[in-house]
């Protein structure tokens, strides 16, 4: 008879959950760097655009634009991660 074994969790309060299958890991790491890359480019063109002297209402206007674009690419990039880690938390 075999023994079904669930996920191990953290081994002390606050330790973060560790990733046994390679090729989750590197699903893992590629979307995180995915997000970083995107997350920095936003607040890069946040800056640019608050430091520009273009008049307010355009200013506000490109703000609106640009977070609306950033959370469109950035939603997909997060299910993902809460997919992975669903899984990883589920597997038999």
């Amino acid at each position: 008879m075999t023994k079904k074994t669930s996920p191990r969790a953290p081994a002390r309060p606050g330790a973060v959950r560790t990733y046994h299958a390679p090729h989750v890991l590197q699903q893992v790491q590629s979307l995180l760097s995915a997000l970083a890359d995107l997350d920095c480019a936003f607040e890069s063109d946040l800056a640019t655009v608050q430091a520009s002297e273009v008049p307010e209402v355009i200013k506000q206007e490109v703000l609106r634009t640009l977070q609306e674009r950033h959370q469109e690419r950035r939603t997909p990039m997060v299910r993902q991660l809460e997919a992975l880690h669903s899984r990883a938390m589920f597997r038999d």
